[in-house]
């Protein structure tokens, strides 16, 4: 899973401390306000796509919020010591996750109604989840970062 043409070396990815080690470092509330607007808008799209049942959208939607999901991510230490950034940082990746796999299964084949029903569903919910981790991102920066 290594990407190409990432602007930091992976030794500077990691944040100062040694492996292992807990670190309390978080990034400015501005990149994570940024990062979350992205997630936003491409939720959105995401969302306009199930409201006009173009289920052929999802999986190229889905590609753009695992993106910025993960640029998000990589904002933040690998090893966070504030179990809210750990568990909101779970939430953030492992619905982005979820969410492609969902889209993957509408894109695959076609499935009859009420199995599209059941995974426009499903993807609606990990987009909220998305959403929902962002939220508190920013919310635990800000609190953070103006203490």
């Amino acid at each position: 899973m290594e990407e190409a043409g990432s602007p930091l070396p992976s030794s500077e990815s990691v944040a100062h401390g040694e492996e292992g080690e807990d670190d309390g470092t978080l990034p400015c509330t501005e990149d994570v306000i940024c990062k979350t607007e992205q997630i936003t808008k491409n939720i959105q799209e995401l969302l306009r796509a199930a409201q006009e049942t173009k289920h052929e959208s999802f999986l190229p939607c889905s590609e753009k919020i695992c993106v910025a999901v993960k640029e998000m991510a990589a904002l933040f230490p690998k090893r966070p010591s504030s179990d809210t950034v750990r568990g909101s940082l779970y939430l953030l990746t492992s619905s982005a996750s979820r969410l492609h796999g969902e889209c993957q299964k509408a894109a695959e084949h076609n499935p009859c109604p009420s199995d599209i029903q059941l995974v426009t569903q499903q993807v609606i919910q990990c987009a909220y989840d998305i959403a929902k981790a962002a939220k508190q991102l920013v919310t635990v920066t800000t609190k953070e970062n103006n203490n």
